[in-house]
């Protein structure tokens, strides 16, 4: 995936809309909004860039001058969905507190990101794999990600705030439970995201802490920090 450099710079606006409305500035946002829902409703392979068109009233021709193919619309959504998680590792590492403190607001607050995100994350992994040198970015980013994720990990073995385990396979689990959590949430659940969010912190953290006792100590320190930096 292009980094923000090398991404086409969107179209000014132009080319006409199907249903004579007047396009009034860069629709690109509009088109993003709308691939995202329909992706989300449909899956990637069933939002055809014909249906993107429709749903805001383009011509399926002036579609295509904003966005060359629906491979260019995926990458914009999948490069504001990794904004979440990075930011998110950035803030709390820059918070500090313990690495199990840490380690349970990323779970936390990734599993409700990712509830909420409207489109299926395994949609993107899947088109990222059969395209890599597309979504190079993506997976440069990807695996940052998953090096700061390893990196609280590590700090909070060597503290011993948490059981011997391998740092970068525990990442990696870390950020496969979140994304497993989003694909039965998009399913029906009966539960708010942040009951799904709170519950999988529990049983991430609880089950790497080494000492199970200290986990209502853990969600509480937690919950202070996560408190103090909305306020901010």
């Amino acid at each position: 995936m292009p980094t923000a450099s090398e991404r086409p710079t969107p179209r000014r606006a132009g080319r006409p809309r199907a249903d004579t409305r007047p396009v009034v500035g860069d629709p690109t946002e509009e088109i993003l909004a709308a691939a995202s829902r329909l992706i989300g409703e449909l899956g990637v392979s069933g939002t055809p860039m014909s249906r993107i068109a429709s749903e805001v009233g383009l011509k399926q021709s002036s579609l295509y001058y904003y966005f060359r193919r629906k491979e260019e619309i995926v990458a914009a959504l999948v490069a504001r969905a990794n904004v979440v998680p990075l930011e998110l590792v950035r803030t709390i590492t820059a918070d500090g507190g313990p690495p199990a403190v840490q380690l349970y607001r990323f779970v936390r607050a990734d599993a409700v990101a990712l509830c909420t995100l409207p489109f299926d994350i395994n949609d993107i992994h899947r088109i990222a794999q059969r395209d890599p040198v597309e979504f190079a970015q993506y997976w440069k980013e990807r695996a940052t990600l998953e090096r700061q994720l390893a990196s609280i990990v590590r700090r909070g073995c060597a503290e011993r705030q948490l059981r011997k385990v391998d740092p970068k396979l525990t990442a990696l689990t870390i950020l496969a439970n979140d994304e497993g959590a989003q694909n039965w949430f998009r399913n029906g659940s009966k539960w708010p995201a942040g009951a799904v969010g709170t519950y999988l912190a529990d049983l991430v953290v609880g089950g790497l802490l080494a000492g199970t006792e200290h986990l209502p100590r853990t969600r509480d320190a937690a919950d202070k920090l996560d408190a103090a930096s909305s306020a901010e």
